[in-house]
Parts: C-alpha cells; sequence; structure tokens
C-alpha cells in the first residue's frame, strides 16, 4: 500500500501579528507540512496563484489527496503585489471540484470572512468543507490524524510545535518563488496585553482565543537551522505581537523589555542562519517603547548589531484623539507616540555604510473607522505627523487602513452604539494629505540620492525600466533604469530619484565605459546633453579624468558623482534566481 497522499494549498494570510502573502510564507503552511508528514503524508504544496493558473491540474491534485489543507484569512486589509489571496468564492469553487478525501480550512478565515476595510465578517464555512479549524490549524489536523475525530484545539505545544516546524521547511523548496522568499518566524502566539483585563484594543483578533505564550529561543533556532538547510536565506519575526515584550519582566505597566534575552534570541538566530541575506522584525507596542524608552532603546541596539539593513518596527499607532482611544482601548496618546518614534529614531536610526539604509526605523499603522471617530479625529494624526516632519524624524513607510469588523470583537458591538461620524471626505483628504505632504519627505530622508540597496528581485520590465523590490520588511519598490534584466533576476541598486512611494535608480556600480545613455541620464543632474558630453570622452581610465569630465560640465557638486561609476569591465550582470521543484 503506497503512502498517503496530501495537498496543502497556500491561500495567503494577512492579520495583525502575522503574514503569508508571497514572498512572505506564513508559519501555519509550514507547521500544517510538519504535522503532515509525521504522519506519514507525502506532501504537495501549490499556491492559490498557481491554482488560479491552472486550475485542471490542481484540481485533479485536490482530488488525488486523501487529504486537503487550505489556508488562508485576512483580517487586515491590504494591497499586494506579490499575489492575491484566496477569495471565499474561490474556496467554494474548490470545494465543489473535490471528489474524494478530505478537506480541512484554517488560518485567519476562522474568525470570518472578510476582503476589504471597512467591513464586517460574515461566516466562511461552504458545504464541501469537512472542516474549519477555529483554533491553531496545525493544532486540529494533528488532533484529526491522531483520533480520527475533527476536535478544535486551540494550539499545540511549541515543543510539538518545534518539531513540525523542522519537518515542514523542506515544503519551501516547492514555493513557486524559491529560493527568493522570506519565511515568517513565530515568536509569541497571543497578545501581551491581554494580560491586563480590559486593555485589548477593540478591533483586535490577535487575543481571542488563546493566552499570550513565548516560544523559546532554542525552538527558534532549531526551525532557523531546518529553513537554512533547506536554502532559505530571509527570515522575518512577524508572527509577533509585540517584539520588545518577548522575554520581557511583567510588571502593571506591561512587559519590561530585557536586553539580555533578545540578545540571546538574535544571537542563536545568527547562529543558526551563518550567511542569511535578510533578518528583519515586525511587530512593536509604542506604549512599551514609551513606558520603558531606557530599556528598549537598549534592546533596539541591541537588535541593530544582528539585523540587516531596511529593518523596521511597525508601531500601531491607529488613532490619536483621546476620546477614540479610551472608547477603542488603544494604545498609546500623542505624547507617547512621539516619544516612541524618537526613541527608535535615535537607537535603530545609524546606518551601517553612508551609502546603506538606516538599520532600523518606525512603521506607522494608523485605523479609520473605529467608534466614535469624527472628522477631528484625523487632525490628531496629522499633529502627531508635523511634529515628527518638523523634528527631522524618519518613518519608514506608513500604513492607513479601514478597520474589518469580526464577530466578537469589542468594535463589533461599540460601533451600535458609537459609529463613526467622519465623512468619506474626511478620510481621503487625510489620507491625501500623508500621501502628498509626508510620504515623499520621509523617503527622501530614508533613501536619499545614493543610497545603495542590496539584492533588488526584479518583478516586471516596462521598456527601459524594471520594476522590483529587495528582499523585506515592506521593502521600497524601485524602478531600475536599466537596458539589461529580466524578472527574477536580482541586482544592487543606487537611488538616484524618488516619486511619493517609490524609489528610481540604476544598477550599481555603473560602468562608465560601457552604461547606456538612459542610464546616464538617470543619474542626478546629467541629462541628456550631459550624458552625450561623457560619452563621447570614453574611455575613461581613471577616477580623475571622470571627475575632469563632470567638473568640465560646469554643474556644482556633479564631481561626487564620481562614486557611481566604476571604470574598468562591465557591471555585475543580474543575478538569476534559481528554481526547484524537489518535494518535501
Amino acid at each position: 500500500m503506497g503512502r498517503l497522499k496530501s495537498l496543502l494549498l497556500d491561500g495567503y494570510v494577512d492579520e495583525p501579528a502575522c503574514f503569508g502573502v508571497p514572498p512572505y510564507v506564513s508559519p501555519y503552511v509550514r507547521y500544517c507540512a510538519g504535522v503532515l508528514v509525521s504522519h506519514g503524508y507525502d506532501v504537495k504544496y501549490r499556491t492559490c496563484d498557481q491554482w488560479r493558473a491552472s486550475k485542471g491540474e490542481v484540481s485533479d491534485e485536490v482530488s488525488a489527496s486523501d487529504l486537503t489543507v487550505i489556508i488562508m484569512g485576512l483580517t487586515v486589509p491590504g494591497r499586494y503585489r506579490g499575489g492575491s489571496p484566496l477569495t471565499l468564492r474561490e474556496l467554494v469553487g474548490i470545494s465543489e471540484q473535490r471528489r474524494a478525501g478530505r478537506l480541512i480550512v484554517g488560518g485567519p478565515i476562522r474568525h470570518g470572512y472578510a476582503i476589504r476595510g471597512g467591513s464586517r465578517a460574515r461566516d466562511a464555512l461552504p458545504d464541501g468543507v469537512d472542516f474549519i479549524a477555529h483554533g491553531a490549524p496545525e493544532a486540529a489536523l494533528d488532533s484529526y490524524l491522531r483520533t480520527g475525530e475533527w476536535t478544535d484545539d486551540a494550539s499545540m505545544p511549541y515543543s510539538r510545535v518545534d518539531e513540525a516546524a523542522q519537518l515542514g521547511a523542506d515544503v519551501l523548496r516547492l514555493h513557486p518563488s524559491y529560493p527568493n522568499i522570506i519565511a515568517e518566524m513565530e515568536l509569541s502566539r497571543g497578545c501581551d496585553r491581554q494580560d491586563s483585563p480590559g486593555i485589548r484594543c477593540s478591533f483586535c483578533t490577535e487575543g481571542a482565543g488563546c493566552r499570550y505564550e513565548e516560544r523559546s529561543p532554542e525552538g527558534v533556532a532549531l526551525e532557523t537551522s531546518a529553513l537554512y538547510s533547506a536554502g532559505i536565506r530571509a527570515f522575518r519575526l512577524g508572527r509577533c505581537a509585540n517584539i520588545l515584550a518577548w522575554g520581557g519582566e511583567r510588571t502593571r505597566l506591561g512587559y519590561r523589555p530585557r536586553e539580555a534575552r533578545i540578545r540571546e534570541l538574535y544571537s542563536v538566530i545568527r547562529e543558526s542562519a551563518p550567511q542569511l541575506r535578510v533578518l528583519h522584525t515586525d511587530n512593536c507596542n509604542p506604549a512599551t517603547v514609551a513606558r520603558f524608552p531606557e530599556e528598549s532603546a537598549s534592546c533596539i541596539e541591541a537588535i541593530t548589531e544582528y539585523n540587516t539593513e531596511g529593518d523596521g518596527l511597525s508601531l500601531g499607532i491607529e488613532c490619536l484623539d483621546p476620546e477614540v482611544r479610551a472608547l477603542n482601548r488603544l494604545k498609546v496618546s500623542l505624547e507617547e507616540a512621539v516619544l516612541a518614534v524618537r526613541v527608535v529614531n535615535e537607537a535603530g536610526g545609524s546606518r551601517r555604510a553612508p551609502a546603506s539604509m538606516p538599520s532600523l526605523l518606525p512603521g506607522l499603522n494608523f485605523l479609520s473607522g473605529l467608534a466614535g471617530e469624527t472628522r477631528e479625529s484625523f487632525g490628531w494624526n496629522r499633529r502627531f505627523l508635523e511634529i515628527l516632519l518638523g523634528e527631522g524624524l524618519m518613518v519608514r513607510r506608513i500604513n492607513i487602513r479601514r478597520a474589518m469588523v469580526f464577530p466578537g470583537t469589542e468594535l463589533s458591538s461599540s460601533l451600535a452604539e458609537r459609529p463613526p461620524r467622519a465623512h468619506e471626505r474626511d478620510y481621503r483628504r487625510w489620507r491625501e494629505w500623508v500621501r502628498k505632504d509626508v510620504d515623499p519627505v520621509m523617503l527622501e530622508r530614508v533613501a536619499p540620492d545614493g543610497t545603495v540597496l542590496r539584492d533588488v528581485i526584479l518583478e516586471e520590465r516596462s521598456g527601459g525600466v524594471a520594476f522590483g523590490r529587495p528582499l523585506g520588511s515592506y521593502p521600497p519598490l524601485v524602478g531600475v533604469v536599466s537596458p539589461s534584466g529580466s524578472p527574477g533576476d536580482s541586482l544592487d541598486v543606487m537611488v538616484t530619484d524618488r516619486g511619493s512611494r517609490s524609489l528610481t535608480g540604476v544598477p550599481w556600480p555603473l560602468d562608465v565605459n560601457n552604461c547606456s545613455r538612459a542610464e546616464l541620464t538617470a543619474l542626478p543632474g546629467i541629462g541628456r546633453a550631459r550624458a552625450e558630453s561623457l560619452i563621447s570622452g570614453r574611455p575613461y581610465l581613471s577616477e580623475s579624468d571622470i571627475k575632469r569630465a563632470l567638473e568640465a560640465m560646469d554643474a556644482p557638486g556633479l564631481d561626487s558623482l564620481a562614486g557611481y561609476f566604476i571604470r574598468e569591465g562591465r557591471h555585475a550582470p543580474p543575478r538569476s534566481a534559481s528554481r526547484s521543484g524537489r518535494s518535501a
């Protein structure tokens, strides 16, 4: 008798403390793969984008499998470039096509189905689904395979999770973007705020159904080592409500950060993945930073010793209107939010080299549609950002979202009593001001001309410009002016300009003797005529030759562009990303 067959279909997830849309791969996927392997199943892995591209082939795999596991669900709204999350209609279609085997669905879909901000979630169990896991999907799957009964185990002990994570690491070799993917790593489950009764945010689903619990550094190290052996070189500590609470000391003001524990965590990751390309993080409670500024600064400084550049801490600012804050149990006041941004800038805003991205900066999350919101609420948020602009502080990115409303959350009931009174035009005016007057300033502070972005992976090409992003947490979109390079290639890029939320650059370093006219024209201060002049003066045999040519153009400061060039040979060609079809 042959081994049992299973299909793991990744429908992608997005929730406050877990992201799993490509290039990110969620822990749910890897844990479920590990559980299946531990019970003797062969595992096939497909993404929902692969299903859309070849419905017949994947549908046949569903029918041929003894067990199909689908991971999906969104509890925060987003816009996605790497893939499109599975919809409820598509789930219904898959369940109707199934002709044999069992079908289980898990992930944040357990809270209900919603696809955009401002909407109320609805029930998400199609008739053709055997079971939807209302706890951790890996726990429900493990329980079924052990007992033959569907049960809603809230979670598995972390000792069992660590085992499943190691066994499931190899499934990432089957991802269509392998090896250019990011493993979303889990540090804790639940929310550290739930340890204090009655102060969890009104909209939050993170602490629903499970207590706050932390994973051991030994377990994280074992999973990191397994992923590294499977060829993964990019990691993000994203499955965690508050990175500074991990390993912290519980007090009446919340968890006091402990530098020694943070340093232990990051050091074991580095030891387990010595040649990693990306080590980033995600969530941080700004109240922790504001209440324990010295301890937080020490931890952030420790993180910057081990992480990779361009990292960010996502701060849940949400809304700074005092009345909205009180009604929705939000984290920080305006003054506390400003303090948190200052601390992160001072402790993490340095650059490892003059041309590198800052080591660790804050990212800001704002949320609209909360109980009690008025037009004046946006004014509070605006005053906060004006303070940051005036103080010269840096922000890595700003997310503005509308709340999704899920059953069982306090927001679901409080909206009936205190519905938002802000108009659509008020929201749009606030959002447009941020995009027009704040984002461009912050982007120029974070990535001024001459900044080098390492390992930008090209995604698409339009004429003489290729668009791509480096792997990382909220990486910037970069338009690379270059005649060469195809989707999947990787190259280093030097920033030459920027728009409101994206960058423009050229391959770095640039070969002045062989580069194209378009690449030269993209350099700051070099127009078409100066580009022609540089081309006519080739070859340049030394940096002094280049500087003299630039000085002769009679434009102040142009000689500083000599640092953009190499003089001999051709700049390194884009690196092609390898692909593998090996099975788990």
